[in-house]
């Protein structure tokens, strides 16, 4: 095996092009602040670009709504504060990635993220934990791997589409073929694109085995990266996983099952199309 470049990697992934300053303002949004819809009002108002995608993303056959949304006002009173919030991120992610190289590996990230997602959200109400930012933190998780593929490029791109038993064996491979794993890369991708603290903790740490508290964030974002693994939106090509334990209230929950998440990663996937 050749040796990484390590250095190089290094030196590539401090020169990424930055994140789109709204797109990560819209990113720091707490939808526990007071004002949060007026918050969102002005990033949406001050760029034609993210304001066109939300009234598409509005009228869009997701969130079905009984009438035409024509103002960003309206879009975000119609949509609520919870729809807003994990639309508002799946807009700033993919406002990004439209200037990204169109790769096969692309997609599969994208509905792994979204399941993540929209599992760590769905967790988040059942374990009765505030519930702002854990989609925008299952959504970024896995950068770190954007990261890469910026970087290293389709031999990237070829190593993840290459089948592993499970995901430690995945994380030792990528640090012995790239010299770093995406946590680790992930690590200078959120410093780079001055994301939020716990939006770069979830981003180190989802893979952490030695987490100590389960109910903060990152152990719920680790728990969601797990079952959207398990239910069939792996992060890489990996044999099936077993579902994780999961508390009996999430068990029970409707929107946990199976073609419930399915649907939801399918609505998402469809407006990112879009």
């Amino acid at each position: 095996m050749e040796t990484p470049d390590h250095a190089g990697i290094l030196k590539r992934l401090a020169s990424l092009p930055p994140f789109h300053t709204n797109a990560a303002r819209l990113l720091s949004i707490s939808s526990e602040s007071a004002t949060a819809i007026e918050d969102y009002e002005k990033v949406f108002k001050s760029d034609p670009a993210l304001a066109a995608e939300l009234l598409l993303a509005a009228n869009s056959i997701e969130f079905g709504l009984m009438t035409r949304v024509n103002s960003i006002h309206q879009a975000l009173t119609l949509l609520g504060l919870d729809r807003v919030n994990s639309l508002s991120a799946t807009i700033a992610m993919r406002q990004y990635m439209s200037q990204t190289p169109r790769l096969k590996v692309m997609r599969p990230l994208w509905a792994h993220s979204i399941a993540t997602a929209v599992i760590a959200e769905t967790l988040g109400h059942i374990r009765g934990f505030p519930v702002s930012g854990l989609y925008t933190a299952g959504l970024v998780h896995d950068l770190g791997r954007l990261g890469l593929l910026l970087t290293v490029g389709q031999n990237y791109e070829k190593w993840v589409s290459a089948g592993v038993s499970n995901i430690e064996e995945s994380n030792q491979m990528e640090r012995a073929r790239f010299g770093m794993n995406h946590c680790e890369a992930a690590l200078l991708v959120g410093e780079k694109w001055r994301f939020p603290g716990i939006l770069q903790a979830c981003m180190v740490g989802h893979h952490d085995s030695d987490l100590e508290r389960p109910g903060e964030p990152v152990a719920l974002v680790q728990l969601a990266c797990r079952i959207a693994a398990s239910i069939g939106f792996p992060e890489v090509n990996q044999e099936p996983e077993a579902l994780p334990e999961l508390p009996d209230k999430a068990r029970a929950c409707e929107d946990l099952e199976l073609e419930r998440i399915r649907e939801r990663v399918n609505a998402r996937m469809g407006t990112i199309d879009s």
